[in-house]
């Protein structure tokens, strides 16, 4: 909605819309927390027994939260673009950014490692637990975890898989500040639908090439797709037309997208990895609903709920976590045990997911208390114009 459609909206009595140029917008977080939701119930519903009928239902629902990291990819593609367009040419373009990234980043991630790495030099069963990611501990501290993955073409982190993701959101920031400073505004939509054509090509043309390695999936050329979708968002929410007359096409392009994603799913085939775009579109869709949506309407109240507002907040703690939790509280906390405490695996792995979701969100709400959040006040010293 554009500046004179919004006042024209309020002169006639018209609910507030959501999205506003340099506003914090709490539905995000929302968003953000149905994203770690859906991650959190699929990393510990991986394997989710699948001998009964209702088993085989839960257990297809859970498998799609893996998607949620394409949500998180099309968050952090909108939120950053819109930072770096409003901050050009406006004073300490790369410093602020480049700042506020790494004291929102940095501490967790390397506090963590340096916690994974001291443990298991003092206790052996921690050894034992992170022996293989210990092992490529290079990749690890450079954020390059998922190009080790691509060139072995294996998952071979172990319990820090998860952390290719966190590798190519931080490529992304390391290279698109320079992109959006030297693109003319005019140009960068252009550009970034280009680009996120590009990623997706090229990536179809690698599976199609090696029969699907490990690089489709994690290498961030291949990946940068979702990230530009947001990307692409935060451009044309800043054109002189805005987002609303997207809206139209919203529900017939959400019908083709799920018409894929079913497709996939009953044929079980991968189709070239077409997927991995489509899902990016869907939450895209989502995201233009949301932010072309009413204060009042359904959408917006969904994902300005307080649990999920929670669960955003603390979802960058909960993603870090939720691997290396699982074998470390193994010997208190496990499927089997539950299962034979209840004498029933669905109902016992239901409850593990459960339990252990909960500890993962009690361990990042500390994170955020004794770490976290100390090092995001630093933000104040370095601005961003105007803040999001």
């Amino acid at each position: 909605m554009t500046p004179r459609s919004q006042s024209e909206a309020a002169n006639h009595g018209v609910a507030e819309p959501v999205w506003k140029k340099g506003s914090h917008l709490p539905e995000l977080d929302g968003l953000r927390g149905f994203a770690i939701l859906i991650v959190t119930l699929y990393r510990f519903g991986k394997e989710f027994p699948v001998e009964t009928t209702a088993g085989k239902l839960i257990g297809l629902l859970l498998s799609q939260g893996d998607r949620g990291v394409e949500l998180f990819f099309v968050l952090s593609g909108f939120l950053i673009t819109g930072i770096l367009i409003d901050a050009k040419n406006r004073p300490h373009y790369f410093r602020n950014f480049i700042a506020r990234r790494s004291l929102r980043i940095f501490p967790l991630y390397f506090c963590s490692l340096l916690l994974i790495v001291v443990g298991a030099e003092l206790l052996p069963e921690l050894h034992e637990m992170f022996a293989t990611p210990l092992g490529n501990q290079f990749y690890l501290w450079t954020y390059l975890v998922n190009v080790k993955m691509s060139i072995e073409n294996e998952w071979c982190f172990g319990y820090l898989d998860h952390f290719w993701s966190l590798a190519v959101e931080e490529h992304f920031y390391f290279v698109w500040p320079l992109v959006v400073l030297c693109i003319r505004s005019t140009y960068l939509l252009r550009v970034a639908v280009g680009l996120a054509i590009l990623s997706a090509l090229s990536r179809i043309a690698f599976v199609l090439i090696t029969h699907h390695g490990i690089a489709a999936d994690v290498f961030t050329i291949f990946r940068i797709d979702a990230l530009l979708v947001g990307s692409v968002i935060a451009s044309l929410a800043r054109s002189q037309r805005g987002l609303e007359p997207l809206r139209k096409w919203l529900p017939i392009t959400l019908a083709g997208c799920a018409t894929i994603i079913v497709s996939g799913l009953v044929l079980k085939k991968g189709l070239f990895t077409i997927p991995l775009s489509v899902w990016p579109t869907i939450w895209g869709c989502i995201l233009v609903w949301l932010l072309t949506a009413n204060r009042s309407d359904a959408l917006a109240r969904l994902f300005n709920s307080a649990a999920l507002r929670s669960l955003g907040k603390y979802s960058y703690a909960m993603y870090v976590f939720q691997n290396p939790l699982i074998p470390m509280m193994s010997a208190v906390l496990s499927v089997a045990a539950l299962t034979s405490s209840v004498g029933n695996p669905v109902v016992g792995h239901l409850l593990y997911i459960a339990l252990m979701s909960s500890v993962t969100y009690m361990a990042a709400i500390v994170s955020w208390n004794l770490l976290e959040r100390h090092f995001l006040k630093l933000k104040k010293y370095f601005p961003s114009h105007p803040a999001v």
